[in-house]
């Protein structure tokens, strides 16, 4: 989904989807006996299941196994089983590739799936499959590490990009500038650079604020700085973040995008961070929205005697 059709209205048609990829958590409980119920569930409906190779030879079915790749490519729809983190790493695979994203929430949390494990799971998925839904467009960033001229690596995030320090090393000074302007050049642990999504999760541990995901800016958090000064940023979503690193000194600095995918960095390497040319397209079910599920997942508004 380009930048330029974001005002257009998305939908998600069930008539269109022949394959569903698969993406599981093989952590967790009973997750064997959940994707074995679904794809009996989808071979029913005549739906062909495809995960990734990985996962599907864990769960003793080779046969439906593919690579990374091929399983975004073939999947009209991509499905994740598990918590955020499984959803997160889902968002990677369909995105790029314009696929419509469902999760069904076998985690704690839970903040992303909206699908419940459960005598519920099937029911509420057939639910999604019998009529046209709304897709909601969720910002993505693109991050870049620059080395010695050339482009050493490239990362996706739905939640978040965090440059920081390692578990042993000691508090450094990362040159942060906006769109070519310096903003930041104090101590700290590092730098976490959100999305709307990703604000309730690193960030908003982090001190930064809650944004609701439909508005599209990129929101930059400090982590520990050693300053009173330091605050959260929220910056237009047109903006380039870019963190250039000094001479480390033999410290232990790692870029990590959605706290899933890592890269360690070196004394000289240039970050960028920009919103990605497409978006993750979350099927919006009729369940509850945003500010409900703030207010029980984080438990605001709750009385208590």
């Amino acid at each position: 989904m380009s930048p330029s059709s974001r005002g257009q209205q998305d939908i998600f048609d069930p008539k269109s989807v022949r394959c569903i990829g698969i993406v599981p958590a093989l952590h967790k409980r009973r997750i064997a006996a959940a994707v074995q119920r679904l794809i009996l569930w989808l071979k029913d409906r005549n739906l062909r299941a495809v995960l990734p190779r990985e996962q599907a030879e864990a769960l003793s079915l080779p046969e439906l196994g593919a690579e990374i790749d091929d399983v975004g490519d073939s999947a009209d729809l991509l499905l994740s089983m598990g918590g955020d983190g499984t959803f997160l790493a889902a968002a990677r695979i369909a995105a790029p590739r314009g696929k419509p994203l469902l999760g069904i929430n076998l985690g704690g949390f839970g903040f992303l799936a909206s699908i419940p494990s459960g005598a519920q799971m099937l029911d509420t998925l057939a639910q999604a499959l019998s009529s046209t839904q709304a897709i909601q467009q969720r910002m993505m960033l693109e991050a870049t590490v620059e080395r010695d001229g050339e482009s050493a690596a490239r990362f996706l995030a739905l939640n978040d990009i965090v440059v920081g320090r390692g578990a042993f090393s000691r508090l450094f000074r990362l040159k942060t500038s906006i769109s070519g302007d310096p903003i930041s050049y104090f101590p700290a642990d590092g730098m976490i650079v959100s999305t709307p999504t990703g604000s309730t999760g690193y960030s908003l541990s982090a001190g930064g604020p809650v944004v609701d995901p439909q508005v599209r800016v990129i929101i930059l958090t400090p982590i520990c700085a050693h300053t009173l000064s330091a605050r959260t940023l929220v910056v237009p979503a047109d903006r380039v973040i870019e963190m250039a690193l000094p001479d480390l000194r033999g410290e232990d600095i790692n870029l990590t995008a959605d706290g899933q995918e890592g890269f360690a960095l070196h004394g000289g390497d240039r970050v960028e961070v920009r919103e990605a040319p497409f978006s993750a397209r979350l099927v919006a079910l009729q369940d509850a929205g945003f500010y409900a599920r703030l207010r029980g997942k984080l438990g605001w508004g709750t009385h208590r005697s």
